[in-house]
């Protein structure tokens, strides 16, 4: 029977390779459906939104077995619906929970049922906050939302606005291929932000070569702005991704892993363009 966990992997496992450990079990309060999990390596804590409790779970990096979140924000007040994502600041200690139509901040360390310390919403984009992104470098906050041409969007702001924000820059467009974005990082030091696009039929794909032709990994820069192609694309178009949904970047070895719902898979891609070409304002 499938249950929830959250299965660790040694970095160069393959193929059918068993777990390292899991975190699984009543005691962690993990719930059937996890769409984000955000690791915390400047503190050692792995963050996970729970959509069921309406709540933000914090473990320890080397939690096993059924242990206990460490700190939880659950209540009426935190204002969490549904959370789906959620991105950690390291630096600045701050918590980034998309919602919809606004993104919720919260400090890194809270507990309980507490408000956020700033909310930002945009009218002027009709913002869709389905995922998001921190680049404590550039101090940004980049937001991925949206369905169909011309409504999924990349959103970049100033990471300290708060209120109804216009962004500083929106990439969206036919050019981009942009019709159903579903996670999003950003690599900080060279300045690229990568999005992970599963076509604009979420649910199913009448073959795999519609679904290969839809889904792929799009990178764009931090000083992108309208309609703009994407400056690599990973996996796809026609790649080996039917639905990819997670991301993360390991800037240590220069490597990109996407997890794949349909394949049922992780996938570790080797870019080094991503981490040694860094990503120049244009004009």
């Amino acid at each position: 029977m499938v249950h929830p966990q959250i299965a660790v992997f040694a970095r160069l496992a393959n193929g059918a390779a068993g777990a390292t450990r899991a975190l699984e079990g009543q005691g962690t309060l993990l719930g059937r459906t996890m769409h984000a999990i955000n690791y915390d390596e400047v503190h050692d804590e792995i963050v996970v939104p729970q959509q069921f409790a309406q709540a933000i779970l914090t473990f320890r990096g080397g939690a096993n077995g059924e242990e206990a979140p460490i700190r939880i924000i659950q209540g009426s007040r935190t204002q969490l619906k549904d959370p789906d994502r959620v991105a950690v600041d390291p630096v600045h200690n701050e918590l980034f929970v998309p919602t919809g139509d606004s993104v919720l901040v919260f400090p890194r360390d809270a507990r309980g049922n507490v408000a956020p310390i700033r909310i930002l919403r945009s009218d002027d984009v009709g913002l869709e906050a389905d995922a998001v992104a921190i680049d404590p470098i550039h101090d940004l906050l980049i937001v991925a939302g949206g369905r169909g041409v011309g409504n999924a969007q990349i959103a970049i702001f100033n990471r300290s606005d708060q209120g109804n924000v216009k962004p500083r820059a929106v990439i969206s467009g036919p050019k981009t291929r942009l019709t159903s974005p579903r996670n999003v990082q950003v690599n900080p030091v060279q300045g690229w932000i990568l999005v992970t696009q599963d076509g604009i039929q979420p649910l199913s794909f009448d073959s795999d070569e519609e679904a290969s032709l839809a889904s792929f990994v799009g990178v764009w820069s931090i000083h992108d702005n309208g309609d703009v192609e994407p400056r690599w694309t990973i996996g796809g178009p026609y790649g080996m991704l039917k639905k990819p949904r997670g991301i993360a970047i390991d800037q240590r070895n220069q490597t990109v892993l996407v997890s794949d719902k349909r394949l049922n898979a992780v996938l570790t891609y080797s870019v080094p363009e991503l981490f040694t070409t860094d990503a120049a304002p244009t004009e």
